[in-house]
């Protein structure tokens, strides 16, 4: 699924575009054009990177993982990113500076009707529903990970992980700003190459007061969820893990020695 993803993602990058503007052909073409540069750079560039990290990643995880291995993931992760949107910032500017004053229209109506979301769902659910909903999206993660997590694993959780209204609120609230802020953006093409260099180099800026007054602790709670859930992970679960970051580890190398032609 990993390949297959990979493969096809240029047509999923159209296609988010598409569900919120109607590209014309000469901007669709564009688009496709530049979504194809990108991503034989990133298959080129970026994947044996990501495999460096991915290999880096299994051998801090084989022993137990500790706080500093969290800061380093969170670190590496944030480098990795940069970089991307870093090469992709030019052509992110030509390709926004063709989207005109209607299509600008379009995209605010359609991002303010989006209501099929969880984050939506979840401002719809009673304090019952959100807790059953949380843990339900907590333990399908980690099974995913850890293979099945036994009683005492899942009751580590279900105490760790609290149901929690006003963060939802928080984050549908700084979803907000960074939607405006978005509109924004579009609607100011004589800023907008300063606009985008600022927002990939700074995404903080864009961030609602409150976010940023709860997301380091919401961050430090889910640190620790994982270290006390790695401290009573089984051998069984450590290999399952392991030999899932093996297999993304072997499905990127491949995608890196794929001829991009074939």
């Amino acid at each position: 699924m990993t390949k297959v993803f990979y493969n096809y993602a240029d047509l999923l990058v159209v296609n988010w575009f598409e569900s919120y503007i109607e590209l014309s052909e000469t901007q669709r073409s564009d688009l496709y054009t530049k979504v194809d540069k990108f991503f034989a750079w990133h298959r080129k560039s970026e994947l044996p990177k990501t495999v460096l990290f991915l290999e880096k990643l299994k051998v801090r995880y084989e022993n137990g993982i500790d706080k500093q291995d969290i800061n380093w993931i969170r670190s590496e992760s944030k480098i990795l990113l940069k970089r991307v949107l870093r090469y992709a910032e030019a052509d992110i500017v030509s390709f926004l500076l063709t989207i005109d004053d209607y299509q600008v229209l379009e995209a605010k109506e359609k991002l303010s009707k989006k209501e099929d979301d969880w984050l939506i769902e979840q401002s719809k659910m009673s304090f019952e529903e959100l807790r059953e909903h949380t843990l339900e999206r907590s333990y399908d993660f980690f099974d995913e990970w850890l293979g099945s997590l036994k009683p005492d694993q899942k009751q580590i959780i279900a105490t760790w992980v609290q149901p929690d209204p006003n963060w939802v609120a928080v984050r549908l609230r700084n979803r907000d700003k960074f939607q405006s802020d978005l509109i924004d953006l579009l609607k100011s093409k004589e800023r907008l190459k300063t606009n985008i260099h600022s927002w990939i180099n700074d995404p903080e800026t864009h961030w609602t007061d409150e976010y940023k007054s709860v997301i380091e602790g919401k961050r430090r709670e889910w640190g620790m969820v994982t270290l006390v859930l790695d401290a009573n992970t089984t051998p069984r679960q450590r290999d399952h893990a392991i030999e899932k970051l093996s297999q993304y580890i072997e499905d990127f190398k491949e995608l890196t020695n794929v001829n991009i032609e074939d």
